[in-house]
């Protein structure tokens, strides 16, 4: 019990370790939404030109949304780091939720692609037509609506994408709480105390969306 009761003041009191930990959950939730805002932003530009053939325009939408989807989470964030974003100084946070943004849209507009067609295919001439002009408005949101629970499991993934982002610097709670364990000598704990946050904050994320699916419907 000596053991536990030390290793709880060396990780989460000693030292200021409490402030630097609540500095790194706040940074996780903000590079989340950043990172979600970002994927719904690129999943609706690409899903709309995906959706409705365009010449030549099309065929670089569906290539980029298998690119971003495609490509591991931190090999694009180590790309945009080292290579378009690296000469920007542009802070770790906003190159890691470009990173965790683009992954997210490539499958969000496959996903929203998949469900406007198929709703599509049972639509007469004039519905598709209307549909292509209030695509942002009418027909993505449907798409979304159609594709809950596959967006929601995307959403939690992202989340937890956030984990990676200590590897450009970013001070997350999984990086910060390595630093801690390894400077206390409890890395058991500390990985164990991050396990425990990032559940709390999968849970309260289940509920936030299960609270928007019903003001939806």
């Amino acid at each position: 019990m000596s053991n536990l009761f030390n290793a709880i003041k060396s990780n989460l009191i000693a030292g200021g370790a409490y402030s630097l930990i609540i500095k790194a959950i706040i940074s996780t939730l903000v590079l989340t939404v950043l990172a979600l805002i970002i994927a719904a932003a690129v999943g609706a530009v690409l899903s709309y030109f995906m959706c409705y053939e365009v010449k030549y325009v099309s065929a670089v939408a569906v290539s980029l949304s298998f690119l971003f989807r495609s490509t591991p989470v931190l090999l694009l964030m180590l790309f945009l780091n080292f290579g378009p974003f690296g000469s920007t100084h542009m802070p770790a946070l906003l190159t890691a939720a470009f990173a965790i943004g683009l992954y997210g849209g490539g499958h969000i507009s496959e996903v929203v692609m998949k469900a406007v067609r198929e709703h599509e295919d049972f639509a007469d001439k004039e519905i598709r037509r209307r549909l292509r002009k209030a695509f942002f408005t009418a027909a993505f949101p449907e798409g979304c609506i159609r594709s809950k629970f596959q967006l929601k499991r995307l959403v939690i993934q992202l989340f937890q994408w956030t984990t990676v982002a200590g590897y450009i610097g970013v001070n997350e709670l999984t990086q910060v709480m390595q630093d801690i364990g390894n400077r206390t000598m409890y890395p058991f704990f500390s990985i164990g105390f991050s396990i425990l946050v990032y559940l709390c904050m999968t849970v309260v994320l289940e509920i936030v969306y299960n609270l928007v699916e019903k003001k939806i419907k």
